[in-house]
């Protein structure tokens, strides 16, 4: 009989990270997902055993804080059938560097870089042993796009683009395929919580869904494709912002803040 696999997906409460619940339970792995706000994330684990005939297990975990990265390091620990990892668990603050205290801006890199790094350094020896895996590394288009107020997220994000690609060079030898998946202005609770519903309205054309951001990881992920933006749109803000001259840039960003 053909083992079960299992996924673990961080920030699995709402948006991308449900999306990738959704996904991984429909393609027949059993699930571990982690957020932080317990009665949404039980129901939504529910829900999707049910829909799915799949097991979920369910790790309330703050990963600002040591004691929450341990639980789930504990878990991967636990888990003799993790096939795939995805590190989408993040967050976003407002206003300037030095108008916020410097712990604050800790708590994000940890959330951000380094959980991300701790966690699949933790699930890798037993994908290298099997011969198999998936890495998914949620990052974002604002890798490329320093701007005012986005210094550590953005910063934190162009650390795991290259993460990413020096992991993948390290360990396709052992058939485990990695992946940073960039995606721009996407209709989550992330962006909610940031205040910016009305600008979701405005410029909808240029949102996309949870659930087509994750279609398009996956095909990219067949493909190999280590950096995936998705959304037609994004690639082409990407190409553009690759080009402008950086002076110029910088003059347009502060004038849009």
């Amino acid at each position: 009989m053909t083992q079960r696999k299992t996924a673990l997906i961080t920030g699995a409460t709402s948006g991308i990270g449900r999306a990738f619940a959704g996904r991984f339970a429909s393609m027949g792995y059993d699930l571990i997902v982690t957020g932080r706000r317990k009665a949404l994330i039980e129901a939504e684990a529910l829900e999707i055993a049910e829909r799915y005939g799949v097991n979920v297990s369910v790790v309330i975990a703050e990963l600002p804080e040591e004691g929450g990265v341990r639980q789930v390091l504990k878990a991967i620990a636990g888990c003799a059938t993790l096939a795939a990892l995805v590190n989408n668990a993040g967050y976003g603050i407002d206003g300037l560097f030095i108008e916020r205290k410097i712990e604050e801006h800790i708590a994000l890199e940890r959330v951000l870089a380094e959980a991300p790094m701790r966690l699949v350094h933790a699930a890798l020896p037993g994908m290298i042993g099997r011969k198999e895996g998936i890495i998914i590394n949620v990052s974002s288009l604002g890798a490329w796009a320093p701007a005012p107020v986005n210094g550590i997220y953005g910063g934190s994000k162009a650390f795991l683009n290259v993460f990413t690609e020096s992991l993948h060079m390290e360990v396709r030898q052992y058939g485990i395929r990695v992946q940073a998946l960039c995606p721009g202005f996407t209709a989550t609770d992330f962006h909610r919580q940031m205040g910016v519903e009305k600008e979701m309205q405005k410029r909808r054309l240029y949102w996309m869904e949870p659930d087509d951001v994750v279609g398009y990881s996956m095909k990219c992920l067949e493909r190999g494709k280590v950096i995936c933006v998705p959304g037609l749109v994004n690639r082409l803000l990407r190409a553009l912002i690759a080009i402008v001259p950086r002076k110029m840039y910088y003059r347009v960003t502060e004038a849009n803040q």
